[in-house]
């Protein structure tokens, strides 16, 4: 009896918060299949959509299709699309308007049919009855294996509606991020002494920065694959020498960069997302010489500077669903410091610049 008892509060519950006739929602498409019959939406029975409910799908230019929903969760709900008006507005990541409207009556025209409990066919259906029997519906069409197969992964697979396992999917929520990156770096330098004339090095170092980055969920706009961020980048350098000289140059950098995502929408989880990033800023500079030799009677020499750095690369994101990520990327980087030489009152520059690999980890929020 108590078990009885729950099954009707919930029937009770669900039947108090569905969806009425011509009510509506604002949704996303997150997947569709390649025949464009069977669709994934981020909206559920917490939205108050139930297995049965019919709806059309509507922009602001009008229809572009119509179906009924075959599976729900709380936050996802598959549907059967058996009306297709506008075949290009049907993908995923489109944000689309859902309006409930009434079943759609039996019918024989095969534009307005659904897939039936026969496995091979596609059939008008009624929603709430049975099946007509294919000897009363002449004009029944045999689905191609292609569409068995997507309709069977959409219905089978559990994780697209529950957002558990390796599920993919995406979280518009989740729209900071915070991260910190390990560089790898073999830079060639450059020095102009002045009037002094110039030389040339190599720098091989492993240095660090943080960033907090900012996207935007905006579907179907420009800067929807965009985000920005903020950026720190400390490198210490040290060398010995058995001269008896201790070489060290230290920076400590501050800018912005602005990310651009493809392959997949930079909002997605359970994938690798493609990007492109651009960043610069500036810095403090500082090269100091000290004298290790207890006999010398040379002092240390420290000399501070300014910097301006440019980088551009591209690389790979992957998140989990609960915000957990890595970034991986290769960029080229550019520095130029600059030291006034009050005593010689000459100015040095030093430019450091090549390739960069550079890892880490992050966390969306």
């Amino acid at each position: 009896m108590k078990l009885i008892s729950v099954l009707l509060l919930l029937i009770s519950i669900y039947s108090t918060s569905a969806l009425e006739v011509n009510e509506k929602l604002t949704t996303r498409f997150l997947k569709v299949s390649g025949s464009k019959k069977t669709v994934l939406i981020n909206r559920g029975l917490e939205d108050g959509l139930v297995v049965g409910d019919h709806a059309k799908f509507f922009l602001t230019t009008g229809v572009i299709a119509r179906g009924v929903v075959v599976k729900a969760s709380p936050t996802r709900t598959i549907w059967s699309i058996y009306r297709i008006i506008d075949t290009g507005a049907l993908f995923p990541d489109k944000v689309v308007n859902l309006k409930i409207t009434t079943p759609v009556k039996i019918s024989e025209d095969p534009t307005k049919s659904i897939y039936a409990i026969e496995p091979n066919v596609e059939v008008p259906v009624a929603v709430g009855g049975e099946p007509p029997s294919l000897a009363d519906m002449p004009t029944g069409r045999v689905l191609t294996e292609g569409d068995q197969k997507e309709l069977a992964s959409f219905k089978e697979d559990t994780s697209m509606l529950m957002g558990g396992g390796t599920a993919t999917g995406e979280d518009p929520r989740k729209d900071f991020e915070a991260w910190g990156l390990v560089h790898l770096n073999n830079l060639s330098s450059s020095i102009e002494y002045g009037s002094r004339g110039s030389s040339t090095g190599q720098t091989a170092a492993v240095d660090f920065s943080l960033g907090v980055e900012k996207y935007f969920y905006k579907p179907g706009t420009f800067l929807h694959n965009f985000s920005f961020a903020g950026i720190v980048h400390s490198s210490t350098v040290k060398s010995d020498s058995v001269q008896g000289q201790q070489v060290s140059s230290s920076v400590f950098e501050y800018g912005l960069s602005a990310s651009y995502h493809f392959l997949h929408s930079p909002f997605t989880y359970g994938r690798f997302i493609g990007f492109g990033t651009l960043g610069a800023g500036v810095g403090d500079a500082s090269d100091t010489i000290d004298f290790l030799d207890p006999d010398s009677s040379q002092a240390s020499n420290t000399y501070s500077g300014t910097a301006n750095f440019l980088f551009f690369g591209g690389g790979v994101k992957y998140f989990t669903k609960r915000g957990f990520g890595f970034r991986g990327l290769v960029d080229f980087y550019r520095r130029t410091e600059s030291y006034v030489v009050e005593n010689e009152n000459e100015t040095y520059t030093k430019v450091v610049s090549g390739p960069r690999v550079l890892m880490g980890l992050a966390y969306r929020w």
